[in-house]
Formats: C-alpha cells, sequence, structure tokens
C-alpha cells in the first residue's frame, strides 16, 4: 500500500485514476490532513476546477485502534525528535518537519506503508532515523507504472493529455528508470523532467 502525501502528485494520479482513493486495487490511501488540504484550498479549487467532480474520491484512511496507538507512539516520537533538533547526515542541516510531514511519517511506519512525496527533508528523515521501519517512496510516474503492470489501467491519449498537462504544471523530476519503464509499458515516451 501506499501513503500518497504529495499534493502535485495526487492532482495528476487522480486524472489518470479517479477511483484510486476508494477502489483497493489501486493500493492507494491518504491521511486526513492531505484530505483537507486538497478539498479545502482555494488555489486548488480555482486551478483545477475538475476537482469539485472528484472530492467525494478523496477518501482519507481511518486507523483501528490498534494502529491509532502506534501511530500516536510514532507521531510522539517524531515530534521530539523534530523539537530536539535533527541534523541531516547527508546536508550537515537541520531538518524541521511540519505537522503534516510528522502525520505523514507517523502513519507510513504505523501501517507499513511507502509514501509519495518530493520533499526531501521529510525522506531523509524517515530514511534516516527508522531506516529498518520506514518502507520508502515511490514516484508518480512509479505508481502509473505499477498500475499498468498490474492491469489495474489501460493507457490512452486522454492519460497521455493528463501527463503532459502535469509535466507543464513544473512537476517534481521523475526517476529515468521510470520513465524508460513507463515507455516500455505505456508505449509513450515520458517527456517531463
Amino acid at each position: 500500500m501506499f501513503i500518497l502525501c504529495d499534493t502535485s502528485s495526487i492532482l495528476m494520479l487522480l486524472r489518470i485514476a479517479p477511483d484510486m482513493f476508494i477502489d483497493e486495487r489501486y493500493e492507494c490511501k491518504t491521511i486526513r490532513v492531505v484530505h483537507d488540504e486538497i478539498v479545502r484550498t482555494t488555489k486548488f479549487k480555482v486551478k483545477y476546477p475538475w476537482m469539485r467532480e472528484m472530492r467525494a474520491k478523496v477518501k482519507p484512511m481511518v486507523l483501528n485502534e490498534k494502529q491509532k496507538q502506534t501511530e500516536t507512539a510514532y507521531w510522539e516520537t517524531i515530534h521530539a525528535l523534530n523539537n530536539f533538533g535533527t541534523v541531516n547526515n547527508k546536508t550537515g542541516q537541520l531538518i524541521d518537519l511540519s505537522w503534516v510531514d510528522i502525520g505523514v511519517i507517523s502513519h507510513a511506519l504505523a501501517l507499513e506503508y511507502k509514501i509519495t512525496s518530493g520533499d526531501v527533508n521529510l525522506l531523509q528523515f524517515a530514511r534516516q532515523e527508522f531506516k529498518e521501519e520506514f518502507r520508502g517512496s515511490v514516484s508518480p510516474l512509479e505508481m502509473i507504472n505499477h498500475w499498468l503492470e498490474s492491469g489495474v489501467i489501460e493507457w490512452d491519449e486522454e492519460k497521455q493529455r493528463y501527463i503532459s498537462a502535469w509535466m507543464g504544471d513544473n512537476e517534481h523530476p521523475q526517476p529515468p528508470k521510470e520513465k524508460k519503464r513507463f515507455r516500455h509499458l505505456a508505449g509513450n515516451k515520458y517527456t517531463g523532467s
């Protein structure tokens, strides 16, 4: 399973797979704060008017009691590490996590899910401080490739247009390996960064 937490990724992937949060075959979840940001933020309503139709399909996950306890324990640990001042071992700089970042990491660790995020600090913190528990991250293009491989989606011209539009919105660069894989699976070139 994957926790989608990067709003740019979610907005692009929703165009490709509108049912990704309500159909288990997509293996996608999101958390309440990310859900709220997407459905409540004015800039998303203005820039992406098609989101109005999709609001009901962006369902945040609900944790059971055991998951809540585990997530809370991780949240408190991450919050303490953040307040103490964790130094990024690669850059020597302090890592400053937002409240949302802490929530994303604590959910991912509690549920043993991978995440989508272009936030380098968030990813470095999780890899550094929880190297045994953290399951890693995936790019949006890797998600699409996973869906293509598993047969959940079929590629067509409409989806290619959505990718082209997303590329124009200054998306995070996608891994070269995934671009090559996409070309093989979709039969189209990924022309973004």
